[in-house]
C-alpha cells in the first residue's frame, strides 16, 4: 500500500478485494487502551483546567454565564473526546467511571488498573500543558475547584457524589447495557457530555463541579493548591459505585449466552469484513 495516495481509494468499488482486520497482540491492544486513556484524560483535564480561567477572564460580573461557559466548554469536550478515543479503549478519562465499569462487569480487573494509571499520567500532562498555555495572570491555581465559603465538607461530598452517580448512570445506560439498541452509542458521547455539562453547571459554584478525581488532581500538583482533596476523590468514587449497584442489582437486563445455532466455526485466523 502507497504511503501517500493520489486518490483515495474505496474497496467497495473494487470487486476483487475483501478488507482484512489483522489481529493485533493483547500487549499491542493493552498499549493502545493505555495511550488513548492518557491521551484522552490530558486533553480533558486541559479543557477542564483552561475553561475556569477562561470563564474568569471576561469583565462580568454575570456568574450564571461564567458557570454556563465553564460547563460548556468542559461538556462538550468530552462529547468529542469520546467520539475520538472510544473505540480503543472505550473512553473513560475518569477513575469514577472506570470503577462503574469494573463494578457492573463491563472490564476487567488488570485493564482497570492500567486506565486508572494512564489517567493519573495524563491528568498531570493536561494540567501542566494548560498551566504553559495560560498568560501569567490567569495561571493561578488553574481551575483547581474549591469548596464555597457556604458549604462544608459533607454537603460537598454529598453533592459531588449525587452528580457523578447520575454521570455514570449515563455511562452505564447509553454505552455499557444497550445490548439491544446498539444505534445508542451513536448519541452515547453526546448524553455523557450533556450529563457532564449539567453537574458542571449544577457544582461550579458549590464545589467547582469536579466528578472526576484526576481533573482535581491534576491541576492539584502542578499548582501547589489543595482544597478539601479528598472529598473529590470519596464523593466520586462513592456515586460510581452507587451507579454500578443500580444498574447491576436493578436495571440490568438479564440473559443467557448460547451457541449460535449452525455455527461453523472458521479455521483462518482474524476476521473478514465484505463490502
Amino acid at each position: 500500500m502507497a504511503f501517500l495516495r493520489l486518490l483515495t481509494y474505496d474497496p467497495s468499488k473494487d470487486p476483487t478485494k475483501i478488507a482484512y482486520r489483522k489481529p493485533i497482540s493483547k500487549g499491542h491492544k493493552a498499549f493502545r487502551g493505555f495511550f488513548s486513556e492518557m491521551l484522552g484524560t490530558a486533553y480533558l483535564v486541559f479543557f477542564a483546567c483552561v475553561s475556569v480561567p477562561a470563564a474568569f477572564s471576561f469583565n462580568s460580573t454575570d456568574g450564571a454565564g461564567r458557570a454556563l461557559l465553564a460547563a460548556l466548554i468542559q461538556g462538550m469536550a468530552l462529547a468529542a473526546l469520546i467520539w475520538a478515543v472510544s473505540g480503543i479503549s472505550g473512553c473513560n478519562l475518569n477513575p469514577a467511571v472506570t470503577i462503574a465499569n469494573f463494578l457492573s462487569g463491563r472490564v476487567g480487573l488488570v485493564d482497570s488498573l492500567v486506565y486508572i494509571v494512564a489517567q493519573i499520567i495524563g491528568c498531570l500532562i493536561g494540567a501542566g500543558c494548560a498551566f504553559g498555555c495560560l498568560p501569567g495572570v490567569l495561571r493561578f491555581q488553574i481551575g483547581v475547584p474549591r469548596l464555597s465559603p457556604a458549604m462544608n465538607t459533607g454537603e460537598g461530598f454529598l453533592l459531588e457524589m449525587l452528580l457523578t452517580c447520575i454521570l455514570c448512570l449515563t455511562v452505564l445506560g447509553t454505552s455499557v447495557f444497550n445490548v439491544w439498541d446498539r444505534r445508542l452509542n451513536r448519541i452515547a458521547p453526546f448524553a455523557i457530555g450533556l450529563a457532564l455539562l449539567v453537574g458542571v453547571a449544577i457544582g461550579f459554584n458549590f464545589t467547582g463541579g469536579a466528578l472526576n478525581p484526576v481533573r482535581v488532581l491534576g491541576p492539584s500538583i502542578i499548582s501547589g493548591h489543595w482544597y478539601s482533596h479528598w472529598i473529590y476523590w470519596l464523593g466520586p468514587i462513592v456515586g460510581a459505585i452507587l451507579a454500578a449497584f443500580i444498574y447491576r442489582c436493578l436495571f440490568q437486563e438479564r440473559f443467557d449466552v448460547i451457541d449460535r445455532p449452525g455455527y461453523i466455526e472458521p479455521t483462518y485466523e482474524g476476521s473478514f469484513e465484505t463490502y
